[in-house]
């Protein structure tokens, strides 16, 4: 069993209707400017709340844009590994 995916500890988020705005303040140094999610990238972010692991988001995900899980699975690997890589989630 895989663990749910987090939010890093540090964040500081702006979340509209259909996008977030987040800024890793650990990381201000080294980060100049927030990070902007939108359209997909924004339905994955919003879903990583500590409570899913990343197959329930892929599931959650191929259900509402109703495209086969594995269509979709290496898409969403790809973008958690990169918020993962910026110091975004936890895996």
């Amino acid at each position: 069993m895989t663990n749910p995916l987090t939010r890093a500890p540090g964040l500081a988020e702006v979340t509209a209707e259909d996008h977030a705005t987040v800024l890793n303040l650990p990381l201000i140094e080294e980060q100049q400017v927030p990070y902007v999610f939108e359209g997909t990238a924004f339905d994955i972010w919003v879903r990583i709340d500590g409570t899913g692991t990343e197959a329930q988001i892929v599931a959650e995900l191929a259900e509402a844009y109703e495209i086969a899980p594995e269509v979709i699975a290496p898409e969403v690997r790809a973008f958690v590994a990169q918020l993962a890589e910026l110091g975004l989630v936890q895996q």
